[in-house]
């Protein structure tokens, strides 16, 4: 029955919205100070309190938070007992993101107006935002006694005890909602979703069967009613409803998708296709969800070689029919790079860009796709086109001075990069890093060993977790021979956090063997090997090993491995030198 359920949800399901709680705790609209005088204030202080108040609240309106904050927070030092101001300035915390503070304020709203119902939904926001998930039912349950006749308490209530398992609660919490709105579709499939997760299925059945009860023209809950019956092993039965379905609504795509399934089940493949074909030819099914469709089919067939052909057919069908949707060409585009056909991948991309040059996740995957392909000619091309149409993304910039690095344009490289450090926001620490990274690379190449490691260090200052510039920075020291227990420390940081990674071994091993460590240099250079991913790093490691080996005395493995090395494609005129004088010099 778990596939069933996930069928269910993917194909059938309306969106059961829980009002705010899986959200961000967002800056509310509404006044909801109530006006209750209890003479705390003078009358002066009072009417500067009211001016105060009011001023934050237009500044709040306006997205001005933080001068809201410092009006609010004057408020707050003439009055610390008004809950409408504890509850604004819970609010304002939370849009600037600092949650437990806001907390605190919404804390104190509630106890100082317990019967406030927006005040408890605040707080309990705020604590299924921090994933304080007992705390928000405490909060929920306590409002449920308060509002019984609230519908949304038990929607929120439904939600908060599915999440944290008590699935009993939860259809006891949709049983009541369900007892004051009456039978509905976003009810009833909820409950049917938590009665197969508590394996009685014979209730989730049920269900579906109101449904089917109280809305008789509704095709589309006897097509799920016939799913059921096609999980549960009754593909004759299954196949009735569908038929009967598809005499009274023979425009229903659902039901196709439906015939799909069961002709699978009964080793009818070129049927089960058939009937997909149809779903997608259906006009008032919006493209939305004909991709959804396409996408649960992909899904089961995509190891299956013959299916995938048909899968593309599939596709092309779509692309054809909707020649103008974003949407078709990128899932197109998703489902050709997943069969290594990425020329044709970013045709379908740059069809997309024809319709909407300013969609940055398709630029985004453009440039992934040149640059695991190597093509660094295009590469930058696009960058720049990149940057014509998006020129305030510095990622863009970045990817262009990656580009220019590799085509050996260093100066350029240095200029783009530098770009791209103007237009960064102060939350960008981790594309600083890897600008950064990128400067002290160009350095390291134009030999300016100094500038280098300096932009390493600026690197690091950024996002001091960055294994890859800790990996570069080590090794490169390593190559100088200077600050080698710096480039240890690095090292040993990356070998942490990737003990596995073939390349961070091998610098973690090369920085023994400049240390004169060979016995520790053979052991991580070893482990490097165990540990190759890919054939193009094992000719450097390779050589790397030969060198170790000399040193330890085992001068005919040594030999053995440089020239494995050679033949592998790492062809260096230090290693031809290794290999013709049988040593190194």
């Amino acid at each position: 029955m778990k596939n069933n359920k996930e069928m269910i949800k993917n194909r059938y399901i309306l969106s059961f919205a829980i009002l705010l709680i899986f959200g961000s705790c967002t800056v509310s609209k509404k006044v909801i100070r109530e006006s209750v005088i209890l003479n705390r204030l003078t009358e002066g202080d009072q009417k500067k309190f009211d001016y105060l108040f009011y001023e934050g609240l237009r500044q709040k309106e306006e997205g001005l938070y933080d001068q809201a904050l410092e009006t609010f927070n004057l408020c707050y030092q003439l009055d610390t007992l008004d809950a409408g101001l504890r509850s604004e300035l819970g609010q304002l915390y939370a849009a600037v993101r600092q949650d437990s503070v806001a907390t605190i304020h919404f804390e104190k709203a509630v106890e100082l107006d317990a019967a406030n119902w927006w005040y408890n939904i605040q707080l309990l926001t705020a604590y299924a935002k921090q994933d304080k998930i007992e705390k928000a039912i405490g909060v929920s349950e306590k409002m449920q006694k308060q509002y019984p006749e609230k519908e949304d308490i038990y929607q929120i209530l439904g939600s908060l005890y599915k999440q944290t398992k008590q699935f009993e609660k939860a259809v006891a919490s949709y049983d009541k909602l369900e007892n004051l709105t009456g039978v509905n579709e976003a009810l009833a499939i909820e409950k049917f979703n938590l009665y197969l997760e508590l394996n009685k299925p014979k209730k989730a059945t049920a269900e579906i069967d109101k449904l089917v009860a109280k809305f008789p023209a509704e095709s589309r809950y006897k097509v799920i009613r016939g799913d059921i019956y096609l999980q549960q092993k009754m593909p004759e039965k299954a196949f009735e409803i569908f038929q009967t379905v598809l005499s009274s609504d023979p425009e229903n795509p659902y039901v196709y998708v439906s015939l799909s399934d069961y002709y699978n089940s009964i080793g009818e493949p070129d049927k089960a296709t058939d009937a997909i074909v149809k779903a997608l030819k259906i006009d008032q099914l919006a493209v939305e969800q004909k991709i959804d469709i396409l996408g649960q089919y992909v899904q089961k067939f995509i190891r299956d070689s013959v299916r995938v052909n048909e899968t593309e057919s599939l596709f092309k069908l779509l692309v054809d029919r909707y020649p103008l949707e974003e949407q078709v060409h990128g899932y197109y585009a998703i489902f050709l790079q997943y069969r290594k056909r990425n020329a044709e991948a970013i045709a379908e991309l740059e069809s997309m860009l024809n319709i909407n040059p300013k969609n940055q996740q398709t630029w985004f995957q453009i440039i992934q796709l040149y640059i695991s392909e190597q093509n660094f000619g295009q590469l930058l091309d696009v960058t720049e086109r990149a940057i014509q149409n998006l020129p305030e993304m510095p990622q863009w910039y970045f990817y262009k001075g990656i580009t220019q690095f590799q085509l050996a344009k260093y100066d350029e490289a240095l200029e783009t990069n530098n770009k791209a450090l103007t237009l960064l926001s102060e939350k960008d620490d981790a594309l600083k890093s890897d600008i950064y990274a990128q400067i002290g690379d160009v350095y390291y190449k134009q030999n300016n060993k100094k500038l280098a490691f300096e932009a390493y260090d600026n690197a690091l200052k950024a996002n001091p977790s960055n294994v890859f510039v800790m990996n570069n920075y080590a090794y490169y020291l390593s190559e100088e021979k200077t600050d080698l227990k710096k480039a240890e420390s690095l090292s040993a940081k990356t070998i942490e956090k990737e003990p596995k990674n073939s390349t961070y071994l091998d610098t973690y091993a090369w920085i023994f063997y400049q240390q004169g460590n060979y016995s520790l240099a053979k052991f991580y250079i070893e482990r490097a090997l165990d540990n190759l991913e890919s054939d193009k790093d094992a000719g450097v490691i390779t050589e790397h090993y030969g060198d170790i080996l000399w040193k330890t005395g085992d001068t005919v493995k040594a030999l053995e491995m440089w020239k494995k090395s050679f033949e592998s494609g790492n062809v260096t005129e230090e290693l031809k030198q290794k290999i013709e004088n049988k040593g190194m010099k």
